[in-house]
């Protein structure tokens, strides 16, 4: 999701639902919503629709069934966020949810892929609380048959120096009586979101950034040991080699396998 200074809404133009957050200034724009400033610690999240004046040669039916997408897209998120997440660590806080929009804290500091760009290289044992933070984090959400799927840089928020899971307007929301480990939920498994955690892990570690997403090729294929750069020097090497190799049969697999690493350097 994009930070943008401050602007009005209305300088968009884009039509707004009947809601009491319209006129309020935007933050954040992501392809089906935009976040709204409410004050210093909270923006609100809502569906990003247009004017038909935006689509010169459709007709209103065409602009509709666009902002209808983006409001069910709303819809499912706030149905994960708020229903069955709920409030934990490592993933961005849900205050209030309504048909209007999502009211969620407010990460001043932006997505992790710029902060990596434009901050300086923290020292290890923040990493390493970060790392942490994150895989504890996606275990708790497989945990409660959650799919998120673009776990990316770009995903994730620095909200008060900690890092948080955000923007799960496009995951999947699984039956609760799931086996998440195995299941394949329109070709995506624990093994294809555990080989994504590595590369975040991996741009923590290297403080750059690294971007990959399994789906992007047409004919998706596992990457070979040749396509990996080394990670042998890395404090988080072993694991990390482990999520692209796909060697985790789950989550909790992945969390007992960081903890025993955080136990054995004594952090």
């Amino acid at each position: 999701m994009a930070l943008l200074k401050l602007q009005t809404v209305s300088s968009l133009n884009r039509i707004e639902d009947a809601n009491p957050y319209s006129g309020l200034p935007v933050v954040g724009l992501g392809m089906t919503a935009r976040i709204l400033y409410l004050n210093k610690e909270r923006v609100i999240k809502v569906a990003k629709t247009y004017a038909a004046s935006n689509f010169p040669g459709k007709d209103s039916s065409y602009v509709e069934s666009i902002n209808n997408q983006h409001r069910e897209t709303l819809k499912h998120e706030r149905s994960i966020t708020c229903r069955r997440l709920g409030d934990r660590k490592g993933i961005i806080p849900c205050f209030k949810a309504s048909e209007y929009g999502i009211e969620l804290a407010f990460a001043k500091q932006g997505d992790l892929e710029k902060y990596i760009k434009t901050n300086p290289e923290p020292h290890e044992s923040l990493k390493t609380e970060w790392i942490l933070i994150l895989i504890n984090a996606l275990s708790f959400i497989h945990s409660r048959r959650v799919f998120v799927d673009e776990i990316a840089l770009r995903n994730i928020l620095v909200a008060n120096g900690q890092l948080k899971f955000c923007d799960f307007g496009q995951s999947y929301l699984l039956p609760l009586t799931a086996d998440v480990d195995t299941i394949c939920e329109n070709d995506l498994t624990a093994k294809i979101e555990i080989l994504h955690l590595g590369w975040v892990i991996y741009s923590i570690a290297v403080w750059d950034v690294h971007k990959y997403y399994y789906f992007d090729c047409e004919d998706p294929q596992w990457p070979s040991p040749e396509e990996l750069p080394a990670t042998d020097h890395l404090f988080w090497g072993t694991i990390i080699q482990k999520c692209w190799n796909g060697d985790y049969v789950s989550m909790i697999a992945v969390n007992e396998a960081a903890q025993a690493l955080k136990e054995k350097a004594g952090a």
